[in-house]
């Protein structure tokens, strides 16, 4: 009988264990705060990298000038796209954000209502950022 027991017990911690590893992250579980002139950003990276060897993002943008872009509030996913010294995140083939590498730091750039805003990341605010929540969003508003 504790054979039986000890058998039935190691096979459910095996397939639990199963279950775990079959369980990948969608994104990356540590997101970013990006802020500028009338526009605040959430950012959360993709865990897996598309077919140009790069990170897509989903944007969630609030302020007056996301606003008067008509996305207010609205998670999208961005295709991450090479370009120049860094990488163009792009939607439909319309690029929303840039990204350049300067001496070893990003640079961002935004681009709404006509008009190009540059962003730098609030690090104390990076770590309120819930990447999860982003994607639910996301999926719920693509239905």
């Amino acid at each position: 009988m504790k054979f039986l027991t000890s058998s039935i017990a190691a096979l459910f911690l095996c397939a639990i264990a199963g279950f775990s590893m079959a369980q990948t992250a969608v994104v990356n579980p540590y997101g970013k705060f990006l802020e500028g002139e009338d526009v605040e950003i959430e950012v959360a990276h993709f865990a897996a990298k598309n077919a140009n060897g790069l990170y897509d993002v989903l944007l969630k943008m609030r302020g007056a000038a996301a606003f008067n872009a008509g996305i207010d509030g609205k998670t999208i996913k961005y295709n991450a796209v090479p370009g120049g010294s860094g990488v163009d995140y792009q939607f439909n083939g319309k690029t929303r954000m840039t990204m350049r590498q300067n001496n070893g730091t990003s640079q961002y750039q935004v681009f709404l209502d006509g008009r190009g805003i540059f962003i730098g990341e609030v690090r104390t605010r990076s770590q309120e950022v819930r990447p999860l929540h982003l994607l639910t969003a996301s999926n719920e508003g693509g239905k």
